[in-house]
């Protein structure tokens, strides 16, 4: 090995003066290690003149072989040294979602799979699920959802929330509150607007026109925890707000929203690390208010049901 290691830093360099300094011996050592390297094989591998070294057609066969070598053991030997490549998980939502439920739960996520890189992408438009780019996905909707394996996992449901600060009890005070609006909702059908909670709740009165306008549900949400006004958003997305009291619910009449689903490429179905995380979401996504509750009367005094 190390004549073979002589050989090819002195062809490489075409000098025994450039070959020994980079192995740190001297020229005559490398002259010693090709001798012997061609004693052994009975050929001469390198031309040698007072000033260089210059491959034979035999040393050229020869140093194509080694030179190869090396690099494959070169590349081998920087992998093992790295580790193992660490085995990702890239995950498709919305915006929403991953800020306002997801991340605050990721120690969860990492608990459940320590030795899993987990990469989030975010984003309204549906994406194309293939291993490698986005591998699974939590969307929104009916379904069905062509090209992927789906499992349903919750039903969401929307509601009037605010600040406690507004001191909103019955339906009536919305006469007098500053209505938040969220325009171009694209799901659920139809949109959860103010006209249409008004009128499932029977609650008259209300200018459902007037009020700050957002395109986005954060901006929404972020006005309603300012005090802005009272917005209408999904009780998934801010359970962690009305459970910290920083929102409230003040009436108890929701509208029915749409199903999230866990849906995946079906070849990843199976796959070990795949089926741990949709077994977390059917276990962590926090049920919406019950059946029972979407057909209250929303003019109850009394805070509704958690």
């Amino acid at each position: 090995m190390n004549a073979l290691r002589a050989f090819e830093a002195a062809a490489r360099h075409s000098s025994f003066k450039a070959a020994a300094a980079e192995l740190y011996v001297t020229p005559t050592a490398i002259s010693h290690q090709v001798r012997q390297l061609e004693a052994y094989l009975g050929v001469r591998v390198l031309d040698r003149t007072p000033r260089s070294v210059s491959l034979t057609p035999a040393g050229a066969e020869l140093y194509e072989a080694v030179a190869a070598g090396f690099t494959d053991i070169s590349r081998v030997v920087s992998r093992l040294r790295q580790g193992p490549t660490p085995v990702t998980l890239t995950l498709s939502a919305t915006p929403g979602f991953l800020s306002q439920w997801l991340v605050p739960r990721l120690d969860g996520v990492r608990r459940l799979l320590p030795d899993i890189e987990l990469r989030l992408h975010a984003g309204d438009a549906p994406v194309v699920l293939k291993a490698g780019e986005v591998d699974v996905a939590i969307r929104y909707g009916k379904g069905p959802f062509l090209g992927a394996a789906a499992t349903a996992l919750k039903r969401d449901a929307f509601a009037p929330v605010c600040s406690p600060s507004l001191k909103l009890s019955r339906a009536s005070d919305l006469r007098r509150a500053k209505l938040i609006h969220i325009d171009g909702q694209r799901v659920p059908r139809p949109p959860t607007t103010w006209a249409r909670w008004c009128a499932e709740a029977g609650v008259t009165g209300v200018n459902t026109e007037a009020g700050v306008r957002f395109t986005d549900s954060l901006h929404a949400v972020q006005a309603a925890l300012a005090g802005q006004g009272v917005a209408i958003v999904s009780l998934l997305l801010v359970a962690d707000a009305l459970a910290a009291g920083l929102l409230v619910q003040p009436f108890a009449k929701v509208l029915r929203g749409e199903t999230y689903h866990f849906v995946c490429a079906p070849s990843l179905s199976t796959r070990a690390d795949v089926v741990a995380l949709r077994e977390w979401f059917q276990r962590n996504l926090i049920t919406p208010p019950q059946e029972a509750e979407l057909s209250q009367d929303a003019t109850s005094a009394g805070p509704p049901r958690r």
